[in-house]
């Protein structure tokens, strides 16, 4: 691999989606990545995309794959379709990002690790290497709120209520894997433990209360099996005492906040949003007998200020570490066995709830 990286990316379009939100800012914020190749869901959307960016459009993944000038490619689809679309990238050894969630389930996802031919595989877990995540992480280890008692986070998630669009129909199924259980709260559930370690002891209640909604574009009325409620609280390394509850289409309420409290202090994360992995993040504390205020990170912590606010302010984030991994050096890129993991942490919990 050269000085230049080659990137393909497998759902970018000409129209606005996250692969052209996110994944093409993210790359153009990086002198050593280089778009290549692309392709979309249609010719047509392809041959689009393709003028657009003025690259190569292909018309499989397997094409664009066999491009020796290709060197890292992007999965940035829907997650019942990263098995399909992932098969040729695996057989041929080639670096990979696939977005997260994985995989639809566990068993899917210890797959697609396993298969294929072994090659650099990173999953999209932005919030993993997020500039916030990072600063809580180093604020924590210092010892800014002394010793942790405990963590509650509260999200409020746009999706998961009365109502959906064709686009955004599929993640009303808990088959499909793309609920407010494996996005939202598997991402903030990751966050947490890059920052305060790993959630154990785990209790949850979750349920589905809107067993039906309204496709808005087509009046139909659609069942709704994905979770809309998800209540956990666990233990924290040392003991400390953590909760989390996500809410499925509460648009009118806090959407997001987490507090960590310690003997000597507090912090405040809020979000502007109900997506902790992409929203525009801002961070108060107070020690001693101090009231909360607003707190500036340092300036290191953030590679890519021009896109803050922006989707694709972490993914960069996440592309830059993925760089560092592809040149031998020290990588926080999550891959595909901690994606495994995560898949692990969250069925776990979903078990504990249904055994209760």
């Amino acid at each position: 691999m050269g000085d230049t990286i080659g990137v393909g990316i497998v759902g970018l379009s000409a129209t606005g989606n996250w692969g052209s939100l996110a994944h093409w800012p993210a790359l153009k914020a990086i002198p050593r990545l280089q778009l290549r190749g692309l392709t979309a869901r249609s010719p047509q959307s392809t041959a689009a995309a393709a003028t657009l960016y003025g690259v190569p459009g292909y018309d499989s993944v397997a094409e664009m794959t066999s491009r020796e000038d290709i060197d890292l490619i992007a999965i940035t689809v829907r997650v019942p379709e990263h098995r399909e679309l992932l098969g040729p990238v695996l057989e041929s050894g080639k670096a990979v990002l696939c977005e997260w969630p994985l995989a639809r389930n566990l068993a899917e996802a210890e797959f697609l690790r396993d298969t294929g031919r072994p090659g650099p595989r990173f999953t999209g877990l932005q919030g993993h290497v997020s500039p916030t995540t990072r600063w809580v992480r180093d604020l924590i280890a210092d010892g800014y709120v002394g010793e942790v008692l405990s963590s509650s986070m509260i999200c409020s998630f746009p999706g998961g209520g009365p109502t959906f669009t064709s686009a955004s129909a599929y993640t009303a199924d808990a088959a499909n894997g793309a609920t407010m259980m494996s996005i939202p709260f598997a991402h903030a559930l990751d966050m947490q433990a890059v920052t305060l370690g790993e959630l154990t002891e785990t209790t949850a209640t979750i349920a589905t209360l809107r067993t039906q909604a309204v496709n808005t574009d087509t009046g139909a009325t659609i069942p709704e099996t994905a979770p809309d409620q998800i209540a956990v609280t666990g233990r924290l390394p040392g003991g400390a005492v953590a909760g989390m509850h996500f809410r499925g289409g509460a648009l009118r309420t806090t959407p997001f906040a987490w507090e960590i409290d310690g003997t000597r202090g507090s912090l405040r994360i809020t979000g502007d949003v109900g997506l902790p992995m992409s929203a525009a993040l801002t961070v108060e504390g107070a020690r001693d007998k101090e009231s909360l205020s607003p707190l500036a990170p340092p300036a290191e912590y953030d590679r890519f200020p021009e896109l803050s606010g922006t989707p694709a302010h972490n993914v960069a984030h996440l592309y830059a570490q993925i760089v560092e991994a592809l040149s031998g050096r020290d990588s926080d890129a999550p891959t595909f066995e901690h994606a495994v993991e995560l898949h692990r942490w969250i069925e776990a919990i979903a078990a504990k709830a249904t055994a209760r």
